[in-house]
Order: structure tokens, then sequence, then C-alpha cells
């Protein structure tokens, strides 16, 4: 066998997104082959009834027994199974450009003699189409770093590949479904050098677990960061002893193998003595097809030694049948408790892991008929409400529950949703949280101008950190944050190395985790929390309208709050100006609050349009939504003014509403219209509205050029972007009526 070690993957990678470039995009270019490929296999094999027997002759586990999936056909698995490895094959130079499937299936097994061979029921036809679909590939750097992505089953499946493509919608709704995405290259390298990291030299020997493992991008990570701390490292004695996986999806699984199979071989020639089938199953050893939610640390008989045995015999390069064994649970199972001990698949991880890493599925669980069980293992969970529940707060949990007691470092990327909100899950979870000691770090990323996993995929994100002290392995929980990143897509390439974080002192995360930037936005964040006042305590009534009322008379001493937001709050009286008649309203409810006077409404016109206001939300809620919840308990009403500063809020307030009519934006979307009134462009007048709630607060007026720069950057973002810098008439006083 003749491997051939590629050059190294160049400094810009594909699976990284860069300005103008997407994942998405970048692993179509190559997977829309591979896919077809798989397709013309599969439509090849017919009702083959031995097709099932011979992927289990072939592929199925030697460790431990792993019933197909109703979801997952042999015919399916088969296909992605030959196409893999031609992929692997072709792609380390292990098969010339003209190999069949046939070929590709002897390369793999090499003297193994399995009682049947995958490509035997393969069409001549459906092979020659595969290999042409194959073939039109390129066997390059880009394609070793978009391994993980192409050997991706779903495909593409973002609301943008469907608006490209609409024949990705099936893809898109089976990801919705399944919460999977793909994970940029970078996010998993960071979390794992931030989470394995603190390891040091002791990476080697560490045990490493994704619960949600997919195929295998976090895997890689770790890999390529130990390889990074020893360069002659064995990879392949690493993954076989450090790396472990779990995911429901058996086509993910064996995706991961194969990723790391190529891996092992593209980099590390003195395993190559022995068929890629035995490595192949030796890492599978390590993989396990199963529901993460059901393992728990748990006493067990340790099976290390059978473990060793069987690796033994894939040793010596002869054929090994699949295993019979099935997973224990390690404990006395019922109806109402069932579970797997984590030992039982992975003997080494008896104990715990070393780390827990990965990417959650963002998805609902659904119906389950071990609900009690469940509310017994996850404090995020309960067992009457496990349907409707999100997964990956119970992935969050496992950065403990399935890491070793005490001595363990984890890290994942989950939504934004865990710092801000107050359904009951993520209380729980923020709860379970402050219970479960180790020092917890927070980095909190927006969707807006450019998203954490690519364009593809806005969503915001929460990368969570956990250490379980070595030196003090009992400390109690300590929390740091940091604030809600916003960065254009020039700015990716140095995103990960800018971040830092801020211990909270004294503050609970339990009702939501703030997002803060340095020790003194912590400190003035908890002062101004502490007051014992709110934004409802002025007003005489709140309601919601529609925004065609916000021209009525009736609501002449209210303000109007709309329910989301970005650079500003769209916050407003009734309007002076009517845009234009022939476009019809949105149909998206106002906040409206009212006022027994017109100075009380002014008044509330100033807070609300502050940058205490603005900054307040973006600590507290997800940088968009802004919500009734937020806006009523704003901590602020006429209790903690003097008669002074309240007239003088009420003139201000009168003021920067006169003089925002000049920034009326009128925006119409799907031909409806909405109106909002930028405030940047009274600068001065903002000063002074936060000057009076600075001495209100007892703050300091030091903090309003904290304020300021704060504004600008949130509206900015990267002010050295040239097609960014037209914003800067936005901070300039005048300006005439926009339409955007």
């Amino acid at each position: 066998m003749t491997i051939t070690v590629s050059k190294p993957v160049p400094l810009v990678r594909p699976s990284i997104p860069t300005p103008g470039t997407s994942l998405v995009t970048a692993t179509e270019a190559r997977a829309v082959r591979i896919r077809a490929a798989v397709e013309s296999v599969q439509h090849s094999f017919g009702e083959h009834e031995s097709l099932t027997m011979a992927w289990a002759d072939l592929l199925a586990s030697r460790w431990r027994k792993e019933p197909l999936t109703a979801s997952e056909t042999p015919a399916l698995r088969v296909a992605w199974a030959l196409v893999s490895i031609r992929v692997v094959g072709r792609s380390i130079g292990a098969l010339p450009a003209n190999a069949s499937l046939r070929d590709a299936e002897t390369w793999f097994l090499g003297p193994i003699r399995p009682p049947s061979y995958l490509s035997d029921f393969v069409a001549e036809s459906a092979d020659r189409e595969a290999i042409e679909q194959l073939e039109a590939v390129a066997y390059d750097d880009e394609l070793q770093d978009l391994l993980p992505y192409v050997l991706d089953a779903h495909g593409p499946g973002s609301r943008s590949s469907v608006m490209k493509d609409p024949g990705t919608w099936r893809s898109r709704r089976a990801k919705k479904v399944t919460g999977v995405f793909y994970t940029p290259a970078d996010v998993a390298e960071y979390i794992t050098r931030e989470a394995v990291g603190e390891f040091g030299e002791e990476i080697e020997h560490s045990r490493i677990l994704d619960p949600a493992c997919g195929s295998g991008v976090f895997l890689k990570a770790a890999l390529d960061l130990a390889a990074t701390h020893r360069h002659d490292l064995d990879r392949f004695e690493f993954v076989e002893r450090s790396l472990y996986g779990i995911d429901i999806n058996p086509l993910a699984v064996e995706a991961a193998c194969f990723v790391l199979l190529h891996e092992c071989l593209r980099l590390n020639n003195r395993r190559d003595r022995l068929p890629p089938w035995s490595l192949w199953h030796r890492i599978r050893c390590n993989l396990c097809v199963a529901d993460a939610l059901t393992f728990q640390v748990a006493p067990i008989d340790n099976f290390s030694e059978d473990l060793a045995s069987l690796r033994t015999a894939l040793n010596a390069g002869t054929y090994v049948p699949p295993s019979s064994r099935e997973l224990d649970s390690g404990t006395t199972t019922t109806l109402f408790s069932r579970s797997l001990a984590l030992g039982s698949a992975f003997p080494s991880l008896v104990q715990g892991a070393d780390a827990v890493i990965g990417n959650p599925p963002y998805a609902t669980i659904g119906p389950r008929d071990d609900a009690v069980a469940l509310e017994q293992r996850f404090a995020s969970l309960s067992a009457d409400n496990v349907a409707r529940s999100d997964y990956f707060p119970a992935f969050v949990e496992m950065m403990w529950r399935l890491a070793r007691p005490g001595c363990s470092s984890s890290g994942m990327v989950v939504p934004l949703s865990l710092a801000y909100s107050g359904r009951a899950q993520m209380t729980a979870t923020r709860r379970a949280i402050m219970g479960s000691g180790g020092q917890w770090r927070f980095a909190f990323f927006d969707r807006e101008p450019h998203a954490l996993f690519g364009e593809d995929v806005k969503t915001r994100n929460t990368i969570v950190f956990r250490c379980a002290s070595f030196d003090d392995p009992n400390a109690a929980t300590t929390i740091e944050t940091g604030p809600l990143r916003k960065w254009t897509s020039r700015q990716r390439a140095q995103l990960f190395d800018t971040i830092d974080f801020t211990p909270l002192i004294g503050i609970s995360i339990e009702s939501g985790i703030p997002k803060l930037a340095g020790a003194e936005s912590a400190r003035v964040f908890d002062q101004i929390m502490r007051q014992s006042v709110c934004l409802r305590d002025m007003c005489t009534t709140v309601d919601s309208c529609l925004p065609q009322d916000a021209t009525s008379k009736r609501y002449g001493k209210h303000v109007f709050i709309a329910g989301t937001a970005y650079n500003f709050l769209n916050v407003f009286r009734p309007h002076r100006r009517l845009p234009d008649q022939r476009v019809p309203w949105s149909t998206s409810k106002l906040l409206a609050l009212g006022f027994a006077s017109e100075s009380e409404a002014a008044r509330a016109f100033a807070i609300l349009s502050s940058r205490i206001a603005h900054w307040l939300w973006c600590v507290r809620e997800d940088g968009f939504h802004v919500t009734k919840s937020f806006v009523m308990t704003l901590p602020f009403s006429d209790r903690i003014f003097s008669e002074t500063q309240k007239d003088d809020l009420a003139r201000l307030g009168s003021q920067l509403w006169d003089s925002v009519q000049t920034q009326q934006i009128i925006n119409v979307n799907g031909g409806r219209q909405t109106v909002a009134y930028r405030p940047h462009a009274s600068e001065a007048l903002r000063d002074e509205i936060d000057a009076v709630l600075l001495e209100a607060l007892n703050v300091g007026q030091a903090w309003s050029e904290h304020l300021r720069a704060f504004a600008r950057t949130v509206f900015f973002v990267d002010e050295s972007d040239k097609t960014r810098r037209r914003f800067t008439s936005h901070f300039a006083d005048g300006g005439d009526q926009c339409r955007e």
C-alpha cells in the first residue's frame, strides 16, 4: 500500500467562513458529487435481503451491538461506506483515478477476507456513474480540510440553501428536526484549545468525549491540537487512547470514523502495515451509536481487558466477526430509571471523561417513554415537559455529569438562550450550573453583521467552558462572562484571539447571565440592578397596539416600543409625520405605555432612548427582541429622581423627540411598513440624559464615556471596514428622512 503525504492545509481554509465565502458553499462544491455517487450506488442495490448481513459482516461494531435504526437503511449505510472508503483512499494517494468501488474495498480490506463483499451488490453501471461523480472532485488540501462536512449525509440545510436551491428543503427539514448544523473548524478548534488546552503536555493521555460527535469535527480538532503539542505524535495511538464520540445517527458515527482514519493514514505512516479495515474498527470501538441522554457515569465491571483482547485480534490483521455484546446500565434498571453506564461503551471512561466538548443538537426533544428517568438524571428536564424541552441544556449538564469528578475541563457551543431566556428549563439549567462547582466562562456571539456559524446559518450563540480545578476540585462555582460580541467577517481571523472574560462577583445567574465587558461594567451593572424600582411604577397603563394606532390622538400621552431592535431601541411618541399611506402598516404589535401627564411621558421617552437603557438591553437580553418584561423591569422610576432631575428629563425627552423627527426611518418589508427613529444624530441630548440618569443612580459621570464608546462600537462594529464608514453620518446632528 502506497501512502502519499499531502502538503499542510493552507492558511486560507474553506472550513472557516471568510469575507465572501461560505462553509456550506465550499462544502457543496464537492459534497454534491459525493452524494450523487452515494445515490447511484444505493439505487443499484434493489431488494437484496443479504445486504444487511453483508453490512454487518464488514462494518458493524466489533465491540458492542448497535442495531440499525429505522431511519438509516442498510442500503444507504453501505452506499455511504463504499463511497467514503474510496474518497479516503483516493485522498491519501492510495488509489488511482480509475479505481473502482471494488478496488477501493479491496484496498480497505487488505488481506482480510470477510464472508461477503459490499461491492458485489453494486451494478457495474452504478459503479461507473459513481466513479465519474467522484473523479469530478478535486482531491486536494481543501478536500482534506472539508472532509467532516463532505461526508455529512444530510447535506446543506439552511434557509439560504433552500432559497438558492428548493431541492434542499428535505435536508433543511431533517437538520431542523435533529438540530444539526455544520460547526466551522475555527469554532471547534477554539473550544478544543480552551478546554483541552488546560491539560498542557498531558493532553496525550487525556480522555476526550464528544457526546454529539456528528462527523467528527471536534474529534479532528482535538487530534490536531495534540499534534501541535508533540510533532512526532502517533496519531493512531492518540485517537485510540484519547478520543471518544457518541451520536444517535449511525451515518454520522461511521463518517467520523472515516474522518479519523483519514487523518491517521494521511499523516502517520507507522500504521500502514495494518489494513485500513482493522484500523477503522479499532477506531470504531471509541465511537458509539447511541442516545447520549441515556448515559451516566456509573459503577460497572471494567471491560478493559475484553476491549484490549479485541484490539489485539484486530491488530493481527485477520477477520474479526461483529459483536453481540449489549451495552450495560451498571445499575438496577427499571421501567422508570433506564440508563446506560458510560464505562460499558467506553471502559476507559468508567470514571468519566477528562474533557467533554462539542456542539449539541439545537432542537426540541419530542415525546419520550423514559421521561421520568431523564428527570432523575438532568436538572434541566421535567418529566411533564420533556417533549417540549430543548436538547442542549442536557448536554450542558453533561459537561460535568459525564466528566471525571473534580478534575475535568469541558467546552460547548450552544444557543444564546442559555444566557437570557426566562423559560423554566433555562432557569433550571443556570441554577444547576451554579450548583455544579468549577470555573464557568461564557462567551456570547450575535448574528449580525456576521454569524458564528457563517452566513448560511444565522444563529446567536454562547460558547461555554467549565473547568473543575485540578488544584482545588472542591472549589465553589465561579462565573466569568463577556459582552455580546458583534463582528464582521473581516475580523473573524482575530475573533477568538480577542476573547477575554470578566468575573461576576456576587451576581446570581439564575435569572440570566449578564453579558459584560470588564470589572467596571460588572460593578455598574450590579449597582444599577440593586435598585428597588422599575419603570412599571411610572405607567398608568401597559398595553399593546398596532403600529397604525401610534397616529391616534387617544394615544397622546403614550410611549411606544417596537418588539425588535439592534443598534438602538425603537422608542417613539405619536407620529408627527406619516409615511406613505398607500403602503399598509405592519401588523407586528407595539408595546404602548400610558402616562398620567405629558411630562411623565416625555420623561419615560428620555429614559428609554438613553444609552443606559440600550446598554442594559444588550447586557440582559438577546440583542434583537425587546420584551415587555425587560421594559417593565428597567430600574428607573420617579422615586429615584429629584424634582430638578424630573424636570430635566421631561425637558430633554421633549427636545429629543423634536430632534429625532429628522431621523425617521421608514422600512418596507413584505409589502408592509414600519417607522423608527434613530437617536444617534442627537448625541448631545443623549449625553445630558445619561448624565441625569447616572447622577440619580449614583454611578458616577465617568461611566458616560463608556456608554458613548459602547453605543458607537455597537453601531459601527468595525470602523476599519470602508463599507461601514457610511454610518458616520448617522452620528451627525440633523439629516433627512431615511427610507431603508
